[in-house]
């Protein structure tokens, strides 16, 4: 083999190497890899220098070659397998199908229900001032991260396609201005890899692997649009154009039933045995105190819509209102010290707490009474996740009855 022969095949397979590891199919292989932050410098920033020097190589090959006007086989394959190793590439990397939304646009409710359907499914984020957000979570299956920079409580909203599974996180702290690649996904459940902080966090998790960094969470739920706009009917709501990228991917994902909570498919192996308390694909609603965690089911709604718990040191309300679309959970404590008690009330979704009987909305307000006017804090929670993603992640988790 000639030396430029010899060039030509190191040049594919460093580019191989800078190249494939970030990409999906491949990715099913190296998502560990990927998942781990040092995995993850390297898809996400270091392959860049071994992919350059690929190129220097592959052009120092090529260059004799144009002189002397002679091409052999091992130099026009390797061309070949080169080229074709970045148009799969371009095709199929994360950090190219799964770019994070930094400026997104937002519309009206009355235009994004026109737009789409009154049950076209959101992911509805209330930030940490109280402000009302709104996503459409079929646009953000591959984007799975949308910015919201903008007002006095900026944040990041995130959703897994594969776990049905969203959550929120403040922009602040060591986390004010992260800047996020989806790097790989473990056991169903999306890992994205912050070039800021160099951190890799699993969104089930909701802190740097590692580093352990907490991230503050906020609060996260899904639900048709016209509840959401019968909730909140001031909230706006993010939108964007439909991109080729969106067909390919979506029609991959839905020839394997990933999606459909009828199917046994899942994607990824998984670390424990699978819990067979509850199925598969069911809803649950993933609670976490600490090092406490409950799930409940979203079957379970429809015959109980309110329920008084307690998670750890947490006195905790779950409540369900529009027909179980929409689950809200709350801190029960009212006043430093004062945790209420509720029951359900004569209105649809409103609920009396037993000390003074005053009435709350599903939105977690007072409207009248002795607390009108009172807020109760939203707790962050996973809001409506496939059950065996939830049990994957917390073996031998309660599950509330």
């Amino acid at each position: 083999m000639a030396v430029s022969e010899g060039m030509a095949v190191a040049a594919v397979l460093l580019c191989a190497l800078a190249v494939l590891p970030g990409t999906l199919g491949v990715l099913m292989l190296t998502h560990k890899l990927a998942a781990d932050a040092s995995g993850a410098r390297f898809i996400y920033g270091q392959s860049a220098w071994v992919l350059a020097v690929s190129a220097a190589l592959l052009a120092g090959a090529i260059y004799p070659a144009v002189l002397d006007g002679s091409f052999s086989l091992i130099l026009l394959a390797a061309i070949m397998t080169y080229g074709g190793i970045l148009v799969f590439g371009f095709f199929m990397h994360t950090s190219l199908m799964f770019k994070p939304v930094r400026e997104p646009t937002f519309v009206s409710l009355d235009a994004a229900i026109k737009r789409f359907s009154p049950d076209e499914e959101v992911v509805g984020v209330i930030d940490n001032k109280g402000k009302p957000h709104a996503f459409v979570a079929r646009l953000a299956r591959r984007p799975h991260v949308v910015y919201q920079s903008e007002g006095d409580a900026p944040f990041i909203m995130t959703h897994c396609i594969l776990a049905h599974s969203s959550m929120s996180y403040a922009l602040e702290g060591g986390f004010s201005s992260p800047d996020i690649s989806i790097s790989a996904v473990l056991a169903n459940n999306m890992v994205f890899y912050d070039k800021s902080s160099r951190c890799s966090v699993i969104q089930i998790e909701n802190k740097t692997r590692g580093e352990n960094m907490a991230l503050q969470t906020v609060s996260t739920v899904t639900t048709k649009i016209s509840t959401w706009q019968s909730l909140y009917p001031e909230s706006e709501v993010w939108v964007r154009p439909r991109e080729w990228r969106d067909i390919f991917y979506l029609k991959l994902l839905s020839r394997a039933d990933v999606i459909d909570p009828a199917s046994p498919v899942k994607v990824y192996a998984l670390q424990n045995p699978q819990d067979d308390r509850l199925p598969m694909k069911s809803l649950v609603l993933g609670l976490r105190n600490g090092v406490d965690n409950r799930a409940y089911p979203v079957s379970l709604f429809a015959h109980t819509p309110l329920i008084n718990d307690q998670l750890g040191d947490k006195d905790l309300l779950l409540v369900a209102a529009f027909d179980e679309d929409y689950i809200q959970v709350f801190d029960r404590e009212v006043e430093p010290g004062t945790s209420l008690t509720f029951r359900a009330a004569t209105s649809a979704g409103h609920f009396l707490d037993t000390l003074t009987e005053s009435e709350w909305n599903p939105q977690g307000r007072c409207i009248s009474g002795s607390y009108a006017g009172h807020q109760l804090q939203q707790f962050a929670h996973y809001n409506k996740i496939f059950w065996y993603v939830w049990a994957d992640f917390f073996p031998g988790t309660d599950i509330y009855s």
